[in-house]
């Protein structure tokens, strides 16, 4: 049995397989009423091991064992269900769960596993509603207690129906639909403490060569471009804690996010805070917290997202004024950062186009990765592809080395695919690609991008993959078309 001993500064753990612990603060060890403690402890426990620990690591051991302690059978019997779905989500590595209430006159419940959407179960719509209502009126953070199906809510599910389960946090949104309700809730998995490597999430000795570079910068932006689910908010927790560790935690990293989707050790991590069924509202809060957060002595900041222009400014005058930025934009790739900035936003293109502003440009996406145990070989599959298929594998692809998706799966993966891992293109612009974009365009810069400065476009990453066998081809052309570079690239002379 654990028990904790009668101060907040001390824990009592008798589970130990070495005998009972005493873990004590130790920045309060020489206090009298922890004395006291101490001396009881040893009293009563011949044997007793003392172990002073600093009083984070103290609060973190006695979380941990009152979760293992958390009495569930306070949770109502919907409350239960809603938390098993969460269970059994983070077991199937789920990014999300769906629930469609109303399609096809029942509840259809799905989780998206690798990419891939999955229906686990089909309940009647009065219970999918009852779970919904539930979720919106007693598990989240929501300012309104009162749940709508006529028209969009969100809110964030409270850390004490998520305790056990190894996630940071889940987020829950709902909108109206033809059918009935739509129903989305984002798992957030709880890896602060470990964030993946560069090389876990996939990124190539290249393309990590010159992230390192542009961490070690004293100021700039970094911007991270993807659509929605490509893994933004875990290549920015690995950044992040490059950056701490390349700084010995000698630096201040703040965070500006809405809301924080995971831990980052060392770092100041704070929410946006506003009326979140006011778009205008959102976007005034972005642009205020970090204007504020430049009077809090930051050294590097990560901004979650640019909403508008006037965002976009502050991250350009944080970086103007000593500071490291890292941020994320939805754009198409990586040199389509730029575009999105002067066309959508409206950036004057002389703020765009500076080397020592935009210091980074970063696109990404994911590819499923193949279970070794199961994927077919290119023999065996290419007498079941259809002509279009074999006409394009042909033409870009050295089909001998391709594997293929196993799509019943085995025993070791889940359908045919073990995860995920990114293709990407990773910029570190120099004056004359920010020359050529001004005056050539988009095509130009990219053209010499590859052609002169090396770099690897995100259909030359998902080349070798499959040229690895690591990557199902036609699943792939879906992500990142296999001919896409054929269109888009310049010829070398064009260019220089």
């Amino acid at each position: 049995m654990h028990s904790n001993a009668a101060t907040e500064y001390t824990f009592l753990d008798r589970e130990r397989a070495e005998g009972p612990v005493l873990f004590v603060s130790k920045a309060h060890s020489n206090s009298l009423s922890v004395q006291s403690v101490i001396a009881g402890t040893l009293k009563a426990n011949p044997g007793l091991q003392i172990e002073r620990i600093q009083l984070d690591r103290l609060i973190e051991l006695k979380s941990s064992i009152q979760r293992e302690q958390s009495n569930s059978s306070a949770h109502s019997e919907q409350q239960k269900k809603i938390i098993s779905f969460f269970r059994l989500a983070k077991a199937k590595s789920a990014s999300d769960i769906h629930m469609l209430i109303g399609m096809n006159n029942v509840t259809i419940v799905q989780f998206r596993v690798h990419g891939d959407l999955e229906v686990i179960v089909q309940l009647d719509v009065e219970e999918g509603m009852t779970l919904a209502s539930t979720i919106v009126m007693s598990m989240c953070d929501v300012a309104e207690k009162s749940f709508n199906a006529n028209r969009a809510q969100d809110g964030r599910v409270r850390k004490e129906f998520l305790q056990g389960l190894e996630l940071f946090g889940a987020r829950y949104a709902h909108t109206p639909a033809e059918f009935g309700l739509y129903v989305v809730m984002r798992i957030l998995p709880d890896d602060g403490k470990t964030p993946p490597t560069l090389d876990a999430l996939g990124f190539l000795p290249e393309q990590q060569s010159l992230i390192r570079r542009m961490l070690s910068r004293p100021e700039g932006v970094i911007t991270l471009s993807g659509p929605t689910g490509s893994g933004k908010s875990t290549t920015l927790r690995t950044f992040s804690a490059m950056y701490l560790a390349a700084t010995g935690n000698r630096k201040r990293l703040m965070t500006l996010e809405d809301p924080p989707e995971g831990e980052i050790p060392g770092a100041v991590q704070t929410p946006i805070i506003a009326d979140k069924s006011d778009p205008d509202a959102v976007n005034r809060a972005w642009t205020r917290s970090i204007s504020a957060s430049l009077r809090l002595d930051p050294d590097a900041m990560v901004v979650g997202e640019i909403r508008d222009a006037n965002s976009v400014r502050s991250t350009q005058t944080a970086a103007k004024s000593g500071h490291l930025v890292k941020t994320t934009l939805h754009a198409n790739d990586a040199v389509g950062i730029l575009d999105r900035l002067t066309d959508t936003l409206d950036i004057p293109m002389g703020q765009v186009a500076d080397p020592q502003v935009m210091i980074g440009l970063i696109a990404q996406r994911l590819v499923q990765l193949l279970c070794p145990n199961c994927k077919k070989r290119w023999e065996q599959v290419k007498s079941q592809l259809d002509t279009d298929q074999l006409a394009l594998l042909t033409q870009f692809c050295e089909v001998e080395k391709l594997c293929f998706r196993h799509q019943a799966g085995c025993e070791y993966c889940y359908k045919g695919v073990t995860g995920r891992r990114v293709i990407a293109e990773v910029i570190r612009p120099d004056a004359r690609f920010m020359e050529l974009f001004r005056h050539n365009g988009k095509l130009a810069a990219r053209s010499y991008w590859v052609n002169e400065l090396g770099g690897i476009t995100r259909g030359q990453h998902l080349m070798r993959y499959l040229n690895e066998g690591l990557v199902d081809p036609i699943d792939a052309d879906y992500i990142s078309p296999l001919d896409e570079d054929s269109l888009t690239l310049l010829p070398q002379e064009i260019t220089v």
